[in-house]
């Protein structure tokens, strides 16, 4: 059953498709001599039983633990550990490159999801079909579908306060994980429209999905350490807080420095029309920017957000190719004399991404200072 419907948006140009097909060509050839074709490999799956581990050790320690520090130690120890496991091989298995298995890796995929609080459905049906394909493109891109509180897309209200965004921004983000499970989940699954796709219906058993998974994880992470722990339910609750709080800030970031930053821009399709002037391949570098593409430990640890260009590229790919995805991707460019490629480090994405709220909120208040001047003078006019 067809529960979903897609705006038919065409990218127009062609002049790059050489680069394009140079790319997989070199792909072809690096995976012809992989045991493990485009899925994990062996230490993927070796990170994955670690983590797993962790996080049943961190859930073990928050049972047991008889110090409020230890307590938030464990707690911080889980969402760290889970966080990274939903970015390493969640993903992964959200784009069915994990085992390569289509229904296995939707059965990890919502379990991993759902473990953590947040209902896969809707999650993967606008990152695959929407943001994936339409990166940073304005009424398309699901992922510019954020809070009115952030003024990015030139097509929001604009506040008084959006001039300060850069400053509130980090605090804010604090909040974006709790947000997410606890009421994003029931806005989307409530709205019909999400940026390029229209949702016909949502199947009965996704809506019980949502409710056992909303239930489920109250239950797992604050109301069973509150009952089996000497803990009392108000501790709990602070220190499942204070968890999200600090890891949503890193959460968001690590999500954010890919697309929203001062080296990327925002774009529009053709007016009255389902047409956008770039390629598609050309369009997806652009659009994306890497941080640490050489770091071991953050290839470790972000799952290939870190290597974004090579997972825009090469999506139903697993994030354990990402490496030398990237290098066959820079030396491709490079020889075409196109220097599309960015990258910088983590934290100088982050504070890419503030200087980037900053000056896009300056510009866009002026855009409607502009405007509201024309429209007043337009009134005057005619006498209103």
């Amino acid at each position: 059953m067809v529960t979903y419907e897609k705006k038919k948006l065409k990218y127009e140009a062609k002049d790059t498709e050489l680069v394009f097909k140079t790319i997989r060509e070199r792909a072809d050839v690096y995976f012809a001599t992989s045991v493990f074709k485009k899925n994990a490999n062996g230490f993927m799956w070796v990170k994955s039983f670690l983590l797993c581990i962790i996080v049943g050790f961190a859930y073990f320690s928050i049972l047991h633990v008889d110090s409020l520090f230890l307590l938030v130690t464990s707690y911080l120890l889980l969402g760290f550990s889970f966080l990274t496991l939903g970015i390493n091989v969640g993903h992964d298995a959200a784009h069915h490159c994990l085992t390569g298995r289509r229904k296995v890796d939707n059965v990890i995929f919502q379990l991993v999801f759902g473990l953590q609080g947040m209902c896969g459905y809707l999650w993967q049906l606008r990152h695959n079909f929407s943001h994936h394909i339409f990166p940073n493109i304005n009424e398309n891109d699901t992922d510019l579908d954020l809070t009115p509180l952030l003024l990015i897309n030139k097509h929001q209200k604009v506040y008084w306060f959006h001039k300060y965004q850069h400053i509130y921004a980090t605090f804010l983000y604090g909040f974006f994980s709790l947000m997410y499970i606890f009421v994003q989940d029931f806005i989307s699954f409530s709205t019909k429209e999400h940026g390029n796709l229209k949702i016909i219906k949502i199947p009965f058993i996704e809506w019980v999905k949502l409710v056992l998974i909303k239930v489920t994880y109250v239950s797992t992470f604050i109301l069973i350490p509150a009952y089996y722990t000497n803990f009392t339910l108000s501790q709990i609750i602070l220190v499942f807080f204070l968890m999200h709080f600090l890891l949503s800030i890193y959460l968001s970031f690590t999500f954010f420095i890919s697309h929203h930053v001062s080296e990327v821009e925002y774009y529009e399709t053709s007016p009255n029309e389902n047409i956008f002037a770039s390629s598609w391949v050309k369009h997806q570098i652009i659009s994306t920017i890497d941080f640490n593409p050489e770091n071991k430990v953050a290839n470790f640890l972000f799952g290939g957000f870190n290597l974004h260009i090579a997972h825009h590229i090469f999506p139903e790919v697993s994030h354990a190719h990402y490496p030398e995805l990237t290098r066959i991707i820079q030396s491709t460019l490079k020889e075409h004399n196109l220097n599309w490629y960015k990258s910088f480090t983590f934290f100088e994405g982050v504070a890419s991404h503030l200087r980037h709220l900053k000056n896009r909120a300056a510009a866009l208040i002026h855009e409607d200072q502009i405007n509201g001047d024309q429209s007043e003078d337009l009134l005057h006019t005619f006498g209103i």
